[in-house]
């Protein structure tokens, strides 16, 4: 089967995506999914994410998200900022959107062609914990993040202790994304971040849920101002901005770069 899809990334972390209308009235299988975000064998991204033109009184567009082993995963900062300039670029939707998603309907806008401000859901509150000596933040923003304040991110080997900490059994079945933040260059309220990604089982070039839980964990713990800027692998910027601490919260707010690479089609069989 012919299917047209579109590479898309956010700050480095790159998805495919293709319109539910192209593919054969059923969301694709994780062996499908595999073949097409390998690297090496297929088109390569670190997800693949389906979008349906839904248009009603609730919402503009559905997303459905996999990680790039097949697993479904509820929310992807990124990727909704991905999908967001793809539903308004080709469902011919407005600048102001709503996204139904696993995680809930979350509203986005597109701030010009290369770049989206998005809701990202904080489902889970924040608390501190000790795991095996080494003290972190966990909750969730969709989706579960454990988020680690370190001294010198250059020094941490995320792939090691990223993964170490994501199977550890305090986290449960589920897991854990694990993101490791330290101050950029002694500026207020700006950080750089490191993560590892559960689902792709790896560091990513840049991780919009993980960003937003660091935000949050920032601002609660740290003393941050309540806009938060960081640096990623990537080296592109992206902003949270939170409302007020004193503020019973259940939303914050991701701004960051969507960039469409290229269209194609795959001959994959779904």
């Amino acid at each position: 089967m012919n299917i047209e899809f579109s590479k898309m990334h956010g700050a480095g972390n790159d998805f495919i995506i293709i319109d539910y209308r192209s593919l054969p009235g059923r969301l694709p299988e994780s062996e499908a999914i595999l073949k097409m975000c390998n690297r090496e064998r297929g088109i390569g991204a670190d997800g693949l994410i389906v979008l349906r033109s839904e248009k009603n009184s609730e919402y503009d567009f559905e997303m459905f998200f996999f990680n790039n082993d097949g697993s479904r995963e509820s929310m992807c900062g990124n990727g909704l900022r991905c999908a967001s300039l793809y539903a308004h670029r080709y469902f011919e939707l407005d600048k102001q959107l709503s996204a139904k998603t696993d995680s809930g309907i979350l509203r986005t806008q597109i701030i010009d062609e290369r770049t989206v401000r998005i809701e990202i859901p904080y489902l889970e509150e924040f608390k501190k914990i000790t795991v095996e000596g080494i003290e972190l933040y966990a909750g969730s923003t969709g989706v579960p993040h454990a988020v680690l304040f370190v001294e010198d991110i250059k020094s941490i080997d995320v792939l090691k202790e990223g993964r170490y900490l994501r199977y550890h059994k305090v986290f449960g079945q589920r897991g854990t994304n694990v993101n490791f933040v330290s101050n950029f260059k002694g500026l207020d309220s700006v950080y750089a971040i490191r993560t590892y990604e559960k689902g792709v089982e790896n560091e990513t070039l840049a991780c919009g849920t993980g960003i937003s839980a660091s935000a949050i964990c920032a601002v609660l713990f740290k003393n941050a101002g309540k806009k938060v800027t960081f640096i990623t692998n990537s080296k592109d910027e992206l902003t949270v901005e939170l409302p007020d601490r004193a503020e019973k919260f259940d939303k914050v707010f991701l701004t960051g770069p969507a960039i469409e690479v290229f269209k194609g089609r795959t001959i994959c069989q779904f």
